[in-house]
């Protein structure tokens, strides 16, 4: 009975461990997590006039920057079919506007995405045996250090206010 609730207490704990976080941000001022910065800035803004009621409308520009001086890889999952998949890149980050309307087709929310990374791999030959020969290949996905991951959206929300956001952060793991 004892080892049952250990064993419970423990999957309980690495559940808590690996879960994914929920952060607000501030305009201008970036969440660090695990070497990350996640942020956002607001590009352009204007007022606009839906069905009779005043808004305005921001274009904010979604970012996740890289400064842990190392590399933020995201590996394919084991067993699963990579092979399949339809799209170039994987979410590294949702941000979500907490404000946010929806009106005239705008966002509410938006992603950051890691682009796919390429390296030399080494396999064997079978026309040779006992030799090698080296393709290029997809390792999985990353984020190189100093590099910035953004994303564009247009959200609208009431006149008077400034867009507000939060952010799922999404683990990813240290290559030294």
């Amino acid at each position: 009975m004892r080892k049952t609730a250990v064993l419970l207490l423990l999957l309980c704990l690495q559940q808590l461990a690996f879960s994914q976080q929920v952060v607000s941000l501030e305009e201008g001022k970036p969440y660090v997590y695990n070497g990350l910065e996640y942020g956002y800035y607001i590009t352009n803004e204007s007022s606009k006039e839906v069905k009779g009621e005043d808004y305005d409308r921001y274009e904010v520009n979604l970012t996740v920057t890289n400064n842990s001086g190392c590399l933020k890889l995201i590996p394919f999952r084991p067993g699963g079919n990579n092979n399949n998949r339809t799209e170039d890149d994987i979410m590294i980050a949702e941000f979500n506007c907490t404000n946010a309307t929806g009106k005239r087709l705008t966002a509410k929310k938006g992603t950051v995405s890691a682009k796919p990374w390429y390296v030399n791999v080494r396999i064997p030959d079978e026309s040779v045996k006992e030799k090698y020969r080296t393709v290029y290949a997809q390792a999985g996905y990353a984020l190189r250090s100093g590099q910035t991951a953004t994303n564009r959206i247009i959200v609208i929300v009431p006149k008077g206010d400034r867009p507000k956001f939060n952010c799922r952060v999404i683990f990813l793991q240290d290559l030294q």
